[in-house]
């Protein structure tokens, strides 16, 4: 018996089909999907629809991730205070393109659960942690260490790192599939994981697969979404070319622009602006692609 693993698809459908098609050519009719389903790609209906086909004709455990879990918390708090933009207009979209029955899917998702088959051994899933859907747990760090001695099975299943990874403590087992859709690693090939029942134990098989790219970049440009989020769908754009996650870096540098000349930076409040230049700085175009450094220039003797 087989397993396939697939989390943090972030609304990339195209990937998500080229990991189930590898899937279906070997057979496998189980699927867990780990959460973050949608956000930041375009189109995210068509990820949903995928995802109650699953639903529908194959044995599948779904959960919530941090993502899903943010878009409830919006319509809980009235959907106020997301508006376009790079700082919220990604999400906006998003949430905008949501059905009642898409939402109402999502307040049914437990944040973890255990999987159980008969003959197998039980083991824990979640989207971050066991406690939390926006914990990261990464190999030698404390509160990794700290989930797997409160663990109740030999192994722990979880997304959230977009990275994949497989690390013992205390002979328990911890395992990443990666992200499907937008991996930090591997220079973005999607990630998914496949576990095979093997006698009483789990044996995992990280899986690394080329999907068309052109077609994602293609939706991007059709769909809206870059006008809506420019910078970070920028910054979208050059993780899934790249498998280079700089985010973060962008957001905070945007952030710290925008105090040094207004005196205050409130999210989602920061002007275009700042995004821009904090863009440029990192040397990726409103394509997401590299911008070239100028050649240096030699000194006259």
């Amino acid at each position: 018996m087989d397993i396939a693993v697939f989390s943090d698809i972030h609304a990339n459908h195209v990937a998500l089909q080229a990991c189930f098609d590898t899937c279906v050519a070997r057979g496998i009719t189980r699927f867990i999907l780990l959460g973050d389903h949608i956000t930041e790609c375009p189109y995210p209906e068509k990820t949903l629809e995928m995802i109650y086909m699953l639903r529908q004709y194959f044995n599948c455990v779904f959960l919530r991730g941090n993502r899903e879990q943010m878009l409830l918390n919006y319509r809980k708090k009235g959907a106020k205070g997301w508006k376009n933009g790079s700082a919220s207009g990604a999400l906006l979209y998003t949430f905008e393109a949501l059905s009642l029955r898409d939402l109402n899917f999502f307040n049914t998702l437990k944040t973890a659960a255990t999987y159980e088959e008969a003959g197998t051994p039980p083991f824990v899933i979640c989207h971050g942690s066991p406690t939390s859907t926006s914990e990261m747990l990464f190999k030698d760090r404390r509160n990794a260490r700290k989930a797997l001695s409160q663990l109740e099975t030999d192994l722990l299943v979880h997304g959230n790192t977009h990275r994949q990874d497989a690390f013992k403590y205390h002979d328990r087992l911890c395992l990443d599939p990666g992200s499907v859709g937008l991996p930090r690693s591997d220079d973005g090939k999607a990630q998914f994981m496949i576990l095979h029942a093997e006698g009483t134990e789990w044996v995992y098989e990280h899986i690394r697969q080329p999907y068309d790219r052109e077609a994602v970049y293609k939706d991007f440009a059709d769909s809206g979404l870059m006008e809506r989020a420019p910078a970070w769908c920028a910054l979208t754009l050059h993780t899934l070319r790249t498998g280079v996650d700089l985010s973060e870096a962008v957001t905070l540098r945007a952030m710290q622009l925008c105090r040094e000349e207004r005196g205050k930076a409130e999210w989602p409040n920061i002007p275009e602006i700042y995004w821009a230049f904090a863009l440029r700085e990192m040397r990726i175009d409103l394509n997401g692609r590299d911008i070239p450094k100028p050649p240096e220039k030699k000194r006259a003797e």
